[in-house]
């Protein structure tokens, strides 16, 4: 009984896959030409991958580094929502909140892979300064453009860079090195991408569709990295 109810949820977990990237490409399609049904395809795919794990998982609330992820989903969602109108100056700054959190969530996850000490400390140094000077260069560029937006957006960085930070944290781990460096790691990498791509378009493009499209496209690969990396690790 247990091994039918297995295989029947193990199938419905590849049509949850299955449709989640079709919701990508729709929301792209959407995006290139300017349909107002874009408000529905851009929230869509968080929750889908809360089903997909949801689906495997029975025990939702353990371990805590687990179901900490489970909340930063659920900030994502948060934060796709007010993200759709990025014009509205409250939404798009509440959004920026509710990413952080992700961020935040995202960070303590990881670090919930490797509690022991820093076992390659210099490198968790270097990645900081590394991303934190890219922070600042790229801040730098856009000053004129962020205008009011930029204390939110380094806050958000500051996020950013220690989610990066407690991924290569999360390497550290023998049991978990394969799961950070095939998926935590290209996940944060990739967000950070995403997130150049998704200012730069804003605030220095005028947002252009095009520019959307390609940002939600990094999106959509980075965070269903994340999840197939703590499926990985905790189911």
């Amino acid at each position: 009984m247990n091994r039918t109810r297995q295989n029947i949820m193990g199938e419905l977990r590849k049509y949850v896959i299955l449709f989640y990237f079709l919701t990508i490409f729709v929301n792209c399609l959407f995006l290139h030409y300017d349909l107002p049904y874009v408000a529905i395809t851009s929230s869509l795919p968080v929750p889908l991958l809360l089903l997909y794990l949801f689906l495997k998982d029975p025990h939702i609330n353990s371990p805590a580094g687990k179901f900490i992820f489970y909340i930063g989903l659920l900030f994502a969602f948060f934060g796709d929502v007010l993200q759709i109108v990025v014009n509205n100056e409250l939404f798009f700054t509440c959004s920026l909140v509710a990413f952080m959190l992700m961020n935040v969530c995202y960070s303590i996850s990881f670090y919930n892979l490797n509690r022991g000490g820093l076992k390659k400390p210099i490198a968790f140094l270097a990645a900081i300064v590394v991303l934190a000077v890219m922070g600042y260069a790229f801040v730098s560029i856009l000053e004129a453009e962020i205008g009011a937006y930029k204390l939110p957006l380094i806050l958000y960085m500051s996020t950013l860079i220690m989610m990066t930070a407690f991924a290569i944290h999360a390497a550290g781990s023998e049991h978990y090195y394969r799961i950070a460096v095939k998926y935590l790691l290209p996940g944060t990498i990739i967000f950070i991408i995403q997130n150049i791509i998704f200012a730069l378009n804003l605030f220095h493009l005028g947002g252009s569709s095009d520019g959307f499209i390609y940002s939600s496209i990094a999106y959509a690969i980075a965070q269903f990295l994340m999840v197939k990396g703590m499926e990985k690790a905790y189911l």
